[in-house]
């Protein structure tokens, strides 16, 4: 059986410090700028050791920009390290919310 993608109705960074998604089912998923940039999963992050992908080893990282990736995804870019090659798709970011 095929999930359907989660609808997200309101997508927000805060001061580039946070993001806050609301979703269609009335849920929130909050995670910090470590915490995102820590999840991503793009190639070049998951060549590196688990202790290298951890919200600690990326505390001084900020939300740049954030753009929509068709219907299913978004994409962010992130300060200081200039990160921009993760595609965050709306299911694994729902996911994280019930983690």
């Amino acid at each position: 059986m095929v999930e359907a993608i989660p609808e997200p109705l309101r997508i927000e960074v805060s001061d580039g410090q946070s993001l806050e998604i609301e979703w269609g089912d009335g849920t929130l998923t909050r995670m910090t700028a470590p915490e995102l940039r820590a999840f991503c999963q793009c190639a070049g992050c998951r060549e590196l050791p688990l202790d290298q992908r951890t919200a600690e080893v990326h505390a001084a990282a900020t939300i740049e920009s954030a753009a929509l990736v068709g219907s299913y995804a978004v994409s962010f870019g992130f300060g200081p390290d200039g990160h921009s090659a993760g595609i965050f798709p709306f299911i694994e970011l729902k996911r994280y919310q019930s983690a």
